[in-house]
């Protein structure tokens, strides 16, 4: 037998041994296991593992939601008075509507006509304004300013009715 083979065996031995010691008590959260390493001549180099807790896993941000606007009110209008009725028209037995008070029922003969009466009484004749008497509608509908006056609306069909100042 060779003088090494004792010496190998002797060395696996104590390797064996050394192996499966342990240390740590009860209820301990980590452990350290010593072994001697079936290498090292005499046990002098020991190797020591500790275990460290796994660190929680951290958790993944989450989206903070911007704010919404709030819906504001719409403005109301204020409530209007409803809207009063126009004084009825005076009654012009039958003449145009118009701002002078010009009626066909009673009142004053008109000698002097504003310089717009032609464009609210229609048609005048076409010697309107060289009459020298009053206004008068023609049979015709038409309107002269020789009311008064002998032949006055002679060219259409004859006199019809005055137009008064009420």
């Amino acid at each position: 037998m060779s003088p090494l083979k004792p010496l190998v065996a002797a060395f696996f031995l104590l390797g064996l041994v050394g192996c499966g010691e342990a240390t740590g008590g009860a209820g301990s959260s980590s452990t350290t296991t010593t072994s001697s390493s079936p290498l090292a001549i005499g046990g002098g180099d020991t190797a020591t593992a500790t275990a460290t807790p796994t660190p929680a896993p951290t958790p993944a941000p989450t989206a903070t939601p911007a704010p919404t606007a709030k819906p504001t009110a719409k403005p109301t209008a204020a409530p209007t008075a409803a809207p009063t009725k126009a004084a009825p028209a005076a009654n012009t037995c039958g003449a145009p509507a118009n701002s002078w008070g010009y009626t066909f029922c009673s009142g004053s003969t008109i000698t002097n006509p504003p310089s717009n009466f032609c464009d609210v009484f229609m048609p005048c004749i076409s010697n309107f304004w060289n009459g020298r008497g009053y206004v008068e509608q023609c049979q015709d509908g038409s309107y002269s300013k020789s009311g008064g006056i002998s032949g006055s609306c002679s060219y259409h069909g004859g006199n019809r009715r005055p137009l008064y100042q009420a």
